[in-house]
C-alpha cells in the first residue's frame, strides 16, 4: 500500500528552519526543499542503486551530500509521524 503524500512540513537544519514539500511526478515521489533564501532550493528523491540499495539523490545531481543529509531528516520525520 502506498502512503499518502506528506503535507508540507518544517525541519531544522544547521540551526535554521527549512520547509519540505512532497510531490508526485509520474510514479516517483520527490521532495522540494526550501531554505528560506539562505541557500538555493533543492529537489531530492530516493534513487535505487546497484543491488537494489536505496539512496537519496539531488535533482539535478551535484548536491549529493545535502541530499543525503536532508533525506535522512525527511525519512525520520515520516517514520515519526506514521500512525
Amino acid at each position: 500500500m502506498v502512503r499518502e503524500l506528506e503535507p508540507p512540513f518544517e525541519l531544522g537544519l544547521d540551526g535554521r528552519q527549512i520547509t519540505v514539500a512532497e510531490h508526485e511526478i509520474g510514479s516517483n515521489r520527490v521532495f522540494h526543499v526550501d531554505f528560506g533564501g539562505w541557500k538555493k532550493s533543492l529537489v531530492i528523491a530516493i534513487g535505487i542503486g546497484i543491488r537494489d540499495q536505496k539512496f537519496w539523490t539531488s535533482i539535478p545531481q551535484g548536491r549529493q551530500a545535502e541530499a543525503q543529509e536532508i533525506g535522512k531528516l525527511i525519512a525520520e520525520h515520516i517514520r515519526a509521524n506514521r500512525k
